[in-house]
């Protein structure tokens, strides 16, 4: 094959429309479920099932820990398939029903009056859904690069997937606290939405399974070990700085999905109108999106992703410093976030693939799932910290479920939401200024990819 011709092969890699659009609504399950527990999770077990503060570290902790641990190990698991279906599409097919049973675990409050039963009972009820989660996840996130070779094609698909993903999240913000506001009790409200989004969630899969066709379903599989597996990923200069941009927004959104009800409930005291407000940011995200990929389109993957996040920090300082009566100005600035979270979800996403294109011309091998698990293991290494620190501040400074909070853990909970993420997004940006693929050299990774395969 020539150097144009490979060229030409590149540039008409693109994705029929239906294939887009599946692939973008099996992000349905993933993203209403991870949105339900990071904006509710932690005040869930705080303030519904009475879990005294200082017991939701392990929980959080050990469970995200765990999560960790096993992305790595289902991502070289998945790499090393080798069915008639492919080697993705059996872990949708397996893993659905289970991750929509995990989830509706999370939200049932046993009948223990020991707080130490209560966390041991959530303690496992999270490292079960953490373990389905990934299962399905791991899999799903690695078709991205086997679905097109195309740079900028790789940016609309995401594109795709992030939509369905904040409308998803938006659908979800809202409807958690009128589940929880429709019963007698919040208990059973919560018990009833994840009824609904734990089923809700199992179907897309099904759907992709029988619609999507893998590209390398016949690639020889990587037979590294796992210690092998890490050690050459990390060894890829361009995955380092990937990881970096993708660990430190994530564990921005992380940190302030779990903060963002405190914060409306106790520092803002609208509680009240928390739908609302989770809403307006869902929203503004999902129109910030196809702006973000017009972008990107324009600029490249990472110039977008630094103007996004710079504006986000400017956003979340300001929420740092709202006083707490400048009700209208909080919904504004809430709907001005969108544009810096639709870049932290689109951008790490997008890049991620062009950086297995390198490995394949350095290795020979199709690891995806290797790459995704380890992101996903480094990102929620860094999450699990972050989610552990806020309820141990909250429990050092006073917090009081239900009640008027002092003046320490209401600065603590300003800080928090607004400093914290400044630091990490700074460190953000720093990584995307240093990441070393832009369009032009995967233009020629890509020929030479090709040029290798058509001489063998």
């Amino acid at each position: 094959m020539t150097t144009s011709a490979a060229s030409q092969k590149l540039d008409n890699d693109r994705i029929p429309f239906h294939i887009k659009l599946i692939y973008g609504l099996t992000d349905w399950g993933n993203t209403t479920t991870t949105t339900i527990v990071g904006f509710f999770f932690l005040f869930f077990l705080t303030d519904v099932a009475l879990l005294p503060a200082r017991y939701t570290v392990p929980v959080l902790l050990i469970g995200t820990i765990w999560d960790a641990i096993n992305d790595p190990l289902i991502g070289v698991f998945a790499d090393r398939v080798h069915t008639r279906w492919g080697r993705r599409r059996p872990f949708f097919l397996i893993g659905a029903i289970p991750f929509g049973l995990a989830f509706m675990l999370l939200w049932w409050v046993p009948p223990f009056s020991n707080p130490l039963l209560l966390m041991v009972y959530y303690t496992i009820a999270y490292i079960l859904f953490d373990t389905a989660f990934t299962f399905v996840v791991v899999p799903y996130g690695a078709l991205t690069p086997e679905l097109t070779s195309n740079y900028d094609e790789r940016t609309r698909l995401t594109g795709y997937r992030m939509a369905v993903s904040m409308a998803g999240g938006l659908i979800a913000a809202v409807s958690v606290p009128i589940f929880a506001s429709l019963f007698d009790t919040p208990r059973t409200g919560y018990l009833i939405m994840a009824v609904v989004f734990g089923v809700l969630a199992i179907i897309p899969y099904f759907v992709l399974f029988f619609n999507i066709k893998e590209r390398y379903t016949e690639t020889q599989p990587s037979q590294l070990s796992l210690g092998k597996s890490f050690l050459y990923t990390w060894r890829n200069r361009a995955f380092r700085y990937a990881a970096g941009i993708y660990v430190t927004s994530w564990m921005t959104v992380a940190l302030i999905s779990a903060l963002f009800q405190y914060y409306i409930t106790y520092w803002m005291k609208l509680a009240d109108q928390l739908e609302y407000l989770l809403g307006l940011v869902q929203l503004a995200a999902l129109i910030c999106i196809p702006i973000i990929v017009k972008m990107s389109d324009k600029l490249g993957k990472t110039r977008t992703y630094i103007i996004g996040v710079f504006w986000w920090v400017l956003v979340m300082l300001t929420l740092s410093f709202l006083p707490s009566s400048a009700h209208t100005l909080a919904y504004i600035i809430a709907a001005l976030a969108g544009l810096g979270i639709a870049a932290a979800h689109v951008i790490p996403w997008s890049i991620l693939p062009d950086v297995i294109d390198q490995d394949e011309l350095e290795t020979g091998h199709r690891r995806e799932g290797t790459f995704y698990g380890f992101l996903v293991f480094l990102q929620k290494s860094g999450t699990a910290l972050m989610l552990a620190l806020i309820p141990m501040i909250l429990s050092i400074t006073g917090y009081v479920p239900n009640a008027v909070q002092n003046t320490d853990t209401l600065n603590a909970i300003r800080f928090m939401i607004g400093g914290i993420p400044a630091i990490l997004l700074s460190l953000s940006m720093f990584f995307a200024w240093k990441f070393p693929i832009t369009r032009e050299k995967f233009a020629a990774l890509r020929q030479q990819i090709e040029s290798k395969k058509a001489a063998e």
